[in-house]
């Protein structure tokens, strides 16, 4: 056999390609690694459980995290042993695990059931929904949390509009109101991260502030997943070219205040107030409909000064991941299906058809 042909003689290690070698190793192992097995850790502590059932769970004094870890995936409470273990010794929060029986939701994150366990069985669950304004995260908190007063929160939590994340939480009954703003806050921060990144804001050419804000009215307007990105699609390509947005839920969300209280600058509802009143009334007046409130887009052109509403993961990824479209124009008929107009034309056709009573 010819010299030129050994193939031995192209697998041999020169110290050159050892070298190399060795360097791709070392980036494998120290950086890709770490930094992969950080991603997947990060994304796993959140996964919500994968049982649809209320998990009934006691834990008796004495037991170790090691027991406590087995006993709850029996009762697929959580979905790996080994990541509660991990994320208990990593959180320090082994000596905060209290003996008690305890309710764990469906669908709850081995961070949510950790953060249980560490509040332990007194504490209360608030389930939070999106799309939900400050005035009824307060309302809620108001209402089941002591020594929680409802303008308290209301003033303290205006400015965090759109950035309390809506989710299942576990408050001791004694929480204060800055304490339920700081882990709501902290929670919003936890579950997007991965959303909002630098690169997703530049691929938008958007802030942070009006991705956040274009979600909150995503979020109010549509409820149905799919439709989202279009909607989204639709909503920034007004935007774009200057076209008034024509979000209800922005209208209404202007105008309730006006509808609760005569003297809007100086509001102080009652309790009976607060509890019955409905902060998305669907019956706008025209008048209404045309009020010139900065948050009103039916009236005025661009984003709203801040967002309207809580957030989802779902809202704020069909913003960043927005589905270009022909479209201009849509509505949401009585049964939740969204229907879509190249034209006003159009539009007027589908009002007609799918809102007249």
């Amino acid at each position: 056999m010819s010299e030129d042909l050994d193939p031995q003689k192209y697998y041999v290690l020169t110290p050159k390609k050892k070298k190399i070698l060795y360097l791709v190793l070392l980036f494998v192992f120290f950086v890709l690694m770490p930094a992969f097995i950080a991603i997947y850790y990060k994304t796993a502590v959140f996964r919500p459980s994968q049982t649809s059932k209320e998990a009934n769970f006691e834990i008796k004094n004495g037991e170790s995290v090691f027991e406590i870890a087995s006993k709850l995936y029996e009762k697929e409470a959580i979905n790996s042993e080994f990541l509660f273990i991990l994320y208990v010794f990593l959180n320090r929060s082994d000596t905060n695990i209290q003996a008690g029986t305890y309710k764990i939701p469906a669908g709850t994150s081995l961070v949510g059931v950790v953060d249980q366990l560490n509040h332990g069985r007194d504490d209360i669950s608030l389930t939070f929904i999106e799309g939900w304004r400050i005035e009824q995260i307060a309302t809620l908190v108001s209402k089941e949390i002591e020594n929680t007063d409802y303008q308290t929160f209301v003033n303290m939590a205006k400015s965090y509009e759109g950035y309390l994340f809506p989710d299942t939480y576990f408050f001791n009954r004694n929480e204060s109101e800055e304490e339920i703003i700081r882990k709501m806050r902290h929670t919003f921060n936890e579950k997007t991260s991965d959303i909002l990144t630098d690169s997703n804001l530049e691929k938008i050419g958007l802030s942070k502030e009006d991705v956040v804000t274009m979600a909150s009215l995503v979020e109010r307007e549509v409820s149905n997943k799919e439709d989202r990105p279009i909607v989204a699609g639709i909503l920034l390509k007004r935007l774009k070219e200057g076209m008034k947005l024509d979000v209800d839920a922005s209208a209404q969300y202007s105008i309730a205040y006006s509808r609760l209280c005569e003297d809007v600058e100086n509001c102080q509802p009652s309790k009976d107030q607060i509890y019955k009143f409905n902060w998305w009334p669907r019956d706008l007046t025209l008048d209404e409909l045309g009020n010139k409130n900065p948050y009103n887009t039916r009236a005025v052109a661009g984003l709203p000064p801040s967002p309207i509403s809580s957030v989802s993961r779902s809202s704020l990824s069909s913003v960043i991941n927005y589905e270009d479209s022909p479209y201009y124009y849509y509505l949401t008929d009585e049964n939740g299906v969204t229907h879509y107009a190249r034209t006003l034309e159009e539009h007027n056709v589908n009002i007609s058809k799918y809102l007249s009573n």
